[in-house]
């Protein structure tokens, strides 16, 4: 009878290991069946880039703007031609005017901060978006105090519109005399070329109210000669009371 009873219990005990084993298989299977339903992941590559854009020749060689520089031109060198700038020297870019800086309104009665300095933004392409590709162009316009008003009459202000291409003069710089910086430089203004619509002949406009104008030039000049002059008739008199 004892016998009987071991072997029922091996029996039941091995019956239990079969169904357990069958069960886990099962678990497995239904493991599997949930990987294999998964929904497929569609995945998407960005675009190709575009190697050649926003590259412009060095300098352009169209009638409007021969032998002026791009502004990429510009930055392939840039620390050669920041040096250049450091020292003074001024050299043309073309662009076209990206963005022109309004001062935001301030309602009257309201405290607000002063706007920034007037500063352009111009790119070598008309629909060049973004500032990556853009420059500034600072110091272009002046606030001329009202004892100096009669000094500037008659002397044309330099008028920039957007989406127009002008031929700039200025020192490509890092960081401006007024507080303007910017990595890939800027340009600190000093004149710009405009077309007579009528003779068709060009002139370089300077802003008034700056010291490079060549209104305040002339009037240094003037003051220098005076005062030398000064200075000799000075000289002269002590040698006459020498003698």
């Amino acid at each position: 009878m004892r016998s009987l009873n071991v072997t029922t219990s091996i029996c039941l005990f091995v019956s239990s290991l079969s169904l357990a084993a069958t069960a886990c298989d099962k678990g497995d299977d239904a493991a599997a069946t949930k990987q294999e339903v998964l929904p497929q992941i569609k995945v998407e590559l960005p675009p190709t880039p575009n190697f050649e854009e926003g590259k412009a020749p060095e300098k352009w060689e169209d009638t409007e703007c021969t032998g002026a520089y791009s502004i990429y031109g510009l930055r392939d060198k840039i620390d050669e031609h920041v040096k250049e700038g450091k020292a003074g020297a001024n050299i043309e870019v073309c662009g076209w005017v990206q963005e022109i800086y309004v001062p935001p309104e301030c309602a009257e009665g309201e405290f607000c901060p002063p706007g920034k300095q007037p500063h352009v933004w111009i790119a070598d392409a008309s629909d060049t978006s973004g500032k990556k590709r853009a420059m500034m162009v600072v110091n272009y316009r002046f606030q001329i105090p009202e004892w100096e008003s009669k000094t500037w009459e008659g002397q044309p202000d330099v008028v920039l519109e957007k989406g127009q291409r002008y031929r700039f003069r200025g020192k490509f710089k890092r960081f401006s005399d007024t507080g303007f910086s910017h990595d890939a430089g800027l340009l600190e203004f000093d004149s710009v070329e405009v077309k007579d619509e009528e003779s068709g002949e060009k002139t370089w406009i300077y802003p008034p109210g700056a010291s490079w104008h060549p209104v305040m030039i002339a009037q240094q000049e003037e003051e220098n000669q005076r005062l030398a002059e000064k200075a000799a008739k000075t000289a002269a008199d002590y040698q006459k009371r020498k003698r």
